[in-house]
């Protein structure tokens, strides 16, 4: 077979400059820049230090549409020729901090990348605060790239340094200034570091270069199966992934005066909506056989590529994509899991529950016509109880494909409805209230949350419990609004059992961090609270308060009567018991309300 590629060294030099003209980009089927700082720190230490970094491929493209440049300013030519088939994270770092521009983060926001030197240890850090303001150290070396003259900065900085070091009486000596000098010549020139490149024919398809772009990208920084769907969007559906892009993006802006995706729940990234679509279009979550499908796999031929079967199945996927990035159904879903309890993001711990729930809420409205009403109240129980049992944890593909198989099958909305109460029913018995809820597989474990714990802080939301301790009867829904209390949070968790009195009877951290020994409540009510037992502060507290009040805060917050005088292990143990029933409590009113 002829060999579609050729191979030349190339300077970093001279591929910046490409990038900086607008001349060499990426193509639309590149992820953004993900790397992290350090990581880019990481680079030009190995760079320094002489090592290879891998290599480059890139593809001229005349005749491709579907290219962009890299960074966030415009380029002087801005006409791509020449695309970055692999390498696109070493390259964009190498970018941004030789010329010192601003790069698109995955976030979609514009990031500048801060490396520090420090000549003399001839050692690199992610910039920061202390190497800002400390003379032995260049805050960013974009500043030697971006130098008239390497001789003039060498001076520059000895100067400055020899200044610093005056003012403490000390001296830099003839041996550190060379050593400056030679360090910060080597890092001018590694502007001429050669990097080996693999050409790829320019006569090559879009479809073959997809495919190289697939496989090689399969180590490394490995690549997702949602990233090869992305892939196969690019070469023959762009327009559906730019939706995507623009939804995802969307969803992290707040645009005042205008319906956004923008949300307090969560962030969505262009993979999130591959998984919807993928499971709303197809009733598919293992994404390889996503990929297949939409290449146009015939899995009764073992997976032979048949085209007909691919314009197909895009087709299905334009009809349904709309429905997915509906805002209006995005958002009457997000109401769904706030009617769940569930008021912020930080109470969930798993975005695959958010995408695979919605998948079912389009399901549950297109496939069988639910109504508003009847779709948010039976979502709101599958999210509640999907959070709870983690059910979209560990091998979550073959669950959830299980599930979507079982769904495809149905037929009404009635048997439907019956399916999602019978999987909550079949899980959720009393022995798993009474024995695993309050176990070491829920509630009986320490740290600062699982899905049990956040179950528990949304079944208070929807029981309408009052904050543990607040004077005016603050409901603890409320202080999950955004901005209840300036910067501060408005809500804290705090020891029941305080800290410093635990660590006094000979208890570990383990221990005394259990989740039944922590409650949340007003921050102003804990900044009262003494380090002493509970039979001290807790009369304190309850000073003013009536009997029944008393009763009444300590049942909404799971809290056993007499608590107070109880022994640290006892308390755990009712607790425990208590909070599982309020969860058990939270999961009626949910079915009662279908």
């Amino acid at each position: 077979m002829q060999q579609i590629f050729t191979s030349k060294n190339l300077t970093v030099n001279y591929l910046i400059d490409r990038i900086d003209m607008g001349i060499l980009g990426l193509p639309e089927l590149q992820r953004p820049f993900v790397w992290k700082d350090s990581k880019v720190r990481d680079l030009f230490d190995s760079m320094m230090r002489g090592y290879p970094i891998g290599y480059l491929m890139l593809w001229e493209c005349p005749g491709f549409e579907n290219k962009r440049t890299i960074g966030a300013e415009r380029h002087d030519c801005n006409m791509v020729r020449e695309v970055i088939i692999d390498g696109q994270q070493r390259l964009t770092s190498l970018y941004a901090v030789m010329k010192g521009r601003a790069i698109i983060g995955s976030d979609y926001k514009e990031k500048l990348i801060t490396i520090s030197y420090n000549p003399l240890k001839n050692k690199f850090e992610v910039g920061y605060q202390a190497t800002k303001k400390d003379p032995e150290w260049i805050y960013n070396i974009s500043d030697i790239f971006t130098s008239s003259s390497s001789y003039k900065f060498v001076n520059d900085f000895i100067k400055n340094l020899e200044h610093y070091r005056k003012s403490k009486t000390e001296i830099l000596t003839n041996d550190e200034k060379d050593i400056i000098s030679e360090n910060i010549s080597l890092i001018f020139n590694l502007k001429n570091y050669i990097l080996p490149i693999f050409d790829i024919d320019s006569n090559a398809d879009e479809e073959s270069v997809s495919d190289i772009f697939v496989r090689v990208n399969s180590g490394g920084v490995p690549l997702k199966q949602n990233d090869f769907i992305l892939t196969l969007l690019s070469i023959y559906w762009d327009e559906g992934r730019k939706k995507i892009e623009q939804f995802s993006k969307g969803s992290t802006l707040f645009v005042r005066g205008k319906v956004t995706p923008y949300n307090q729940i969560t962030e969505i990234y262009a993979q999130d909506i591959i998984r919807v679509l993928m499971a709303y279009a197809f009733y598919r979550a293992r994404l390889k056989y996503g990929y297949k499908l939409l290449r146009g796999a015939d899995f009764d031929k073992k997976g032979a590529i048949d085209v007909n079967l691919r314009n197909e199945r895009f087709d299905i996927l334009k009809d349904k994509l709309d429905d997915v990035i509906s805002v209006h159904n995005w958002h009457e879903f997000l109401k769904s899991i706030m009617n769940a309890g569930y008021l912020s993001g930080d109470l969930i711990l798993s975005k695959n529950a958010i995408y695979y729930t919605y998948a079912l809420y389009l399901i549950a409205k297109y496939k069988f016509c639910a109504s508003n009403n009847e779709n948010m109240h039976l979502t709101s129980l599958w999210f509640y109880y999907a959070s709870l049992v983690s059910f979209y944890a560990g091998s979550f593909e073959s669950t959830a494909e299980n599930q979507l198989n079982s769904i495809k099958e149905i037929s009404t909305f009635e048997e439907y409805r019956d399916f999602i109460l019978s999987r909550v029913n079949e899980r959720l018995t009393n022995d798993y209230f009474n024995i695993t809820l309050v176990g070491s597989n829920g509630l009986d474990v320490s740290g600062r949350g699982n899905n049990a714990w956040n179950a528990y802080v949304a079944a208070l939301n929807i029981l309408n419990a009052n904050v543990l301790f607040s004077k005016s009867h603050l409901l603890m829904s409320k202080m999950f609004d955004p901005g209840a209390d300036g910067n501060r949070k408005s809500l804290e968790k705090h020891h029941l059992f305080p800290k410093a009195y635990l660590k006094g009877l000979g208890y570990t951290d383990g221990k005394i961090n259990r989740m039944a020994n922590y409650a949340f409540i007003d921050w102003k009510d804990n900044m009262e609270i003494l380090d002493q037992s509970p039979a001290v502060y807790y009369p304190i507290i309850c000073k003013d308060r009536n009997p029944e009040d008393i009763i009444k805060m300590e049942e909404e917050n799971a809290l056993p009567h007499g608590w107070e005088n109880m022994s640290y292990e006892e308390f755990l143990k009712e607790r425990c018991k208590l909070m599982s029933a309020k969860i058990k409590q939270a999961v009626e009113v949910l079915k009662n309300n279908i």
